[in-house]
């Protein structure tokens, strides 16, 4: 597996389609539902963004992208394979 760092940004005429995105995406994390492969780890909004980071575990980072891709987002996504250089 690898530890993938997901940015979305969107636009505020954007918010709605983002939000719907994340509650969806959340539901099916929660509920166990996600393709296999994938796991979510963490998701943090950035305070007085538009702006979400989030923390997969995946099999490929191609695998997450074609999969989010598919879900068919309007906003900006950017998606980086990353190793822990710290934690406490």
């Amino acid at each position: 597996m690898t530890t993938v760092i997901v940015v979305h940004t969107w636009s505020d005429s954007q918010k709605p389609a983002f939000d719907k995105f994340a509650g969806d995406l959340l539901g099916m994390a929660k509920g166990g539902k996600l393709p296999k492969g994938l796991q979510l780890k963490e998701v943090f909004l950035v305070k007085g963004k538009n702006m979400a980071v989030c923390r997969w575990e995946a099999d490929s980072l191609d695998h997450l992208m074609q999969v989010a891709g598919s879900m068919k987002p309007s906003w900006k996504i950017e998606a980086y394979e990353a190793a822990p250089a710290y934690q406490s």
